[in-house]
């Protein structure tokens, strides 16, 4: 996939999304209680009751954030007012609006971590983000445990000054393949193969229960922010990916 510049740029609605291309937006999450209150003004009625269950206020912000940016987007693309966008979930889970016919559907993901809300886009092709903020944690290990002896050697190829940033790399590329194909971690980190190393683009080498999905799937890292890593997954069909940054509400 070809990322076309610029990166990140700022954007207001309306935006078209053509076939073959893949949108990624970029939002802040660590905003004001103002801020904050403008986006929740797009949220329907369970999903604000959601945000009351959780524990720290920086955890309800973040998903207010990026449920209301997910409904202020999809609205724009789908020409329908925030409020009217109803969601289903497929059988392992992922979700997709209501009533729209797979093969003609617009498809999206969302994460979040720290203070950045990342949500993908892309017209009836699968997608899945990932994006993780860096932090101090046994590296090594969690890559011995979960990971292929292969992918464990690739890593050990970066430099030792940029393994900690080399791991969560890679944990986003992982992670972003799990979640365009809406398994999760159902489907194991070992099942399937990612080219980690500094030599090469990365990209989906193997996988156990589909020897085609290499084929089938693209694989870019996406420079959000100092100090995070993220990743995004797309099923083939996609050859262009362009980001953006929604302004604040």
């Amino acid at each position: 996939m070809e990322l076309v510049p610029p990166l990140w740029e700022p954007r207001t609605l309306p935006l078209e999304l053509p076939a073959g291309v893949a949108h990624v937006w970029r939002v802040r999450a660590d905003v004001a209680v103002e801020e904050e209150n403008r986006w929740r003004t797009l949220l329907a009625g369970p999903e604000e009751e959601r945000l009351g269950r959780f524990h720290f206020a920086a955890d309800a912000r973040r998903e207010a954030v990026s449920r209301a940016a997910l409904r202020l987007l999809l609205a724009d693309y789908l020409d329908v007012a925030p409020g009217k966008i109803a969601f289903a979930t497929e059988a392992k889970g992922k979700p997709y609006v209501a009533g729209s016919a797979p093969d003609r559907r617009i498809e999206f993901n969302v994460s979040h971590s720290g203070e950045w809300v990342l949500l993908a886009f892309a017209r009836g092709r699968r997608v899945g983000i990932d994006v993780e903020r860096w932090r101090e944690i046994e590296a090594e290990q969690i890559l011995r445990d979960f990971f292929l002896p292969e992918e464990v050697e690739e890593w050990r190829q970066w430099p030792e000054d940029r393994r900690p940033a080399a791991f969560f790399d890679a944990w986003t590329l992982k992670e972003a393949y799990l979640k365009g194909l809406g398994a999760g971690l159902s489907k194991p980190l070992r099942s399937f193969r990612v080219r980690l190393g500094p030599d090469a683009p990365p990209a989906l080498v193997w996988c156990a229960d589909e020897a085609d999905a290499p084929k089938k799937w693209s694989l870019a890292r996406l420079g959000v922010a100092p100090g995070y890593a993220a990743a995004l997954a797309a099923e083939s069909g996609i050859k262009r990916v362009a980001s953006f940054t929604l302004p604040p509400r």
